[in-house]
């Protein structure tokens, strides 16, 4: 009876089994997969998740929190019924809206979402309902204390009084709530207006006119200047990501040939190459980075060269390694009877075979360049307007931990869970192509 030929497995098909059972490792790589995607497809995500892109500005006078709303300038859906219908927006009938008339119109939408009720007055259990309320001045929905109460008696304007939340005998009209309802700033309802004004008459016709886009919210609010925090996070998580991948690559591509070339040689190129090695270990790195970017300037692609070119040391000491223990193999030595020259038997059979300790220096290589850019960016130095990165927001947030904490808190939570991530990724991948651990 003819014995049953049991077809062989190849290191990298058992590496794939392997990685597959590492729930860290296979769970991590998802998450950094939907995180590519997410910064990737950043203006789909912002014109069909936020509505808000990452340079929109907003007229706050303060950082709004997670919830807050505000109007979108770039990308809206249109909605011509309801509080934004022409000519309930048209206060004098001419035909023609200006922006005051399209603030009113925001305002009016805004009040009917606190008044429960829709009897046109606010009382003291809406206001305890109401979205947003905080405890700090320049809300468009202010704090108790700034509530200016109307009795039940309808007193004179001269004779209102100032009540407190625990008065609950009081209610507000919204000819007094509506002006304290800041939805839209001046200079919002006119991009709007200019927006729909075909005929530049400073104006906005029923012809001209196909609807005010609908207030969105800020999922996990704005910074200081109004713009969307998760838009921002978001497009920081692309430059992060490049600047961490690209800076690996460069690192690859010097460290990979270098180690490489000093391997395979051996003697007299060996030891002049790796004491250059050597001597680059004992120089202050960041410091030299520092002084790049301030002599030639904050350009993002010096970032990437710069960033790459101090990674690559220990890259080239693995290579070289591995290459000393491959040189004499049969395989090589069967290349170079046929004729191959060295940098054929380098770059076409030394390197390939070396490649699992190379794939997983390099994973953990991203996470080191990425925190390498956080931390010149917190200084400064690194990702410059209007582009921005995790490190960037991180850095704009330090200065209101206290009065606006989520502003730290969310770019300084992404960029964890990345890091995070691909350190579980780059230990997944070292014991799946690490021959010598048979753990099942």
């Amino acid at each position: 009876m003819a014995e049953e030929i049991v077809k062989g497995t190849s290191l990298w098909a058992d590496a794939w089994r392997r990685l597959r059972k590492n729930r860290a490792a296979t769970l991590s790589a998802g998450l950094l997969v939907i995180i590519t995607a997410l910064a990737l497809g950043y203006e789909l995500f912002a014109r069909f998740v936020t509505g808000f892109v990452m340079e929109e500005q907003h007229g706050w006078v303060v950082p709004k929190p997670p919830g807050a709303r505000s109007v979108p300038t770039h990308y809206y859906s249109v909605e011509k019924s309801g509080v934004f219908d022409f000519a309930k927006i048209d206060a004098n009938q001419d035909g023609l809206l200006d922006a005051n008339e399209v603030r009113e119109a925001y305002r009016r939408y805004e009040f009917s979402l606190i008044d429960t009720n829709q009897d046109g007055k606010l009382s003291y259990d809406e206001y305890v309902d109401a979205p947003l309320s905080m405890e700090s001045s320049g809300e468009f929905i202010p704090t108790c204390t700034q509530w200016r109460m109307v009795s039940k008696s309808m007193a004179p304007i001269e004779d209102r009084s100032v009540f407190d939340c625990t008065a609950k005998d009081g209610f507000m009209a919204y000819e007094d709530a509506g002006k304290l309802l800041e939805l839209v700033s001046s200079s919002e309802a006119l991009e709007i207006v200019n927006r729909f004004d075909a005929d530049d008459d400073d104006a906005v016709s029923e012809a001209e006119y196909v609807g005010l886009p609908v207030p969105r919210t800020h999922i996990i609010g704005t910074d200081q200047l109004g713009r969307d925090l998760l838009s921002r996070t978001v497009y920081g998580a692309r430059i992060s990501l490049a600047v961490g991948f690209l800076a690996t690559f460069v690192s690859f591509i010097i460290g990979v040939s270098w180690g490489a070339t000093a391997g395979y040689f051996g003697g007299k190129v060996d030891n002049i190459m790796m004491r250059i090695v050597d001597i680059m270990y004992g120089l202050p790195f960041m410091f030299l980075v520092i002084l790049l970017m301030v002599v030639f300037g904050q350009k993002i692609f010096l970032l990437f060269l710069a960033l790459g070119a101090i990674q690559w040391l220990t890259m080239a000491r693995i290579v070289r390694g591995q290459v000393i223990s491959l040189k004499n193999q049969e395989f090589v030595e069967a290349a170079r009877t046929i004729g191959v020259s060295p940098v054929g038997i380098i770059f076409k059979h030394l390197i390939p075979n070396a490649l699992g300790p190379i794939i997983v220096y390099a994973t953990l290589t991203v996470p080191a360049v990425m925190l390498e850019e956080a931390f010149l960016s917190f200084l400064g130095l690194g990702v410059q307007a209007p582009q921005t990165s995790w490190g960037a927001l991180i850095s704009e947030g330090r200065q209101l931990m206290e009065s606006a904490p989520w502003l730290i808190v969310y770019p300084g939570l992404a960029l964890a869970v990345t890091l995070l991530a691909l350190n579980f990724l780059g230990d997944g991948l070292r014991d799946a192509l690490d021959p010598q651990l048979r753990k099942d």
